[in-house]
């Protein structure tokens, strides 16, 4: 039995291991590859080659943590689920879980994006 696969015979890692030519040219050329990425993954990729995600993406992640923590100090979290017809249902829930509110994905929306519960129940924090 034959095989038309070669080996590696590019550079050797640091563990001693072949890099493959086409690694190897890509690596040299962060870009490269960004024209094969979707718009999403663009967003996601790193612009000057670090590795790292663009500094508007570091701040989203950071504000989205920043209002989960408060809806969790504050006793509430938001539940999502499919409804009747493939519909998507929201529910403002307290700590033991009861439902405070039925909502729209708007009113969802408004929240996650650090509206406070409070403007959207219209009663205090639990």
């Amino acid at each position: 039995m034959t095989s038309s696969i070669l080996p590696f015979s590019g550079p050797r890692s640091s563990a001693g291991l072949f890099y493959p030519m086409s690694f190897v040219s890509d690596a040299e050329d962060p870009t490269a590859s960004q024209s094969d990425l979707s718009a999403g993954d663009r967003l996601l990729a790193s612009q000057d080659g670090s590795g790292t995600p663009p500094p508007e993406v570091l701040d989203q992640v950071a504000a989205a943590g920043r209002i989960s923590r408060e809806m969790r100090e504050s006793g509430h979290e938001l539940r999502f689920s499919g409804g009747q017809g493939g519909r998507v249902t929201v529910e403002l829930s307290d700590r033991k879980g009861k439902t405070v509110k039925s909502m729209s994905i708007s009113e969802a929306l408004e929240i996650a994006a650090g509206k406070p519960v409070q403007d959207v129940t219209g009663k205090p924090s639990a």
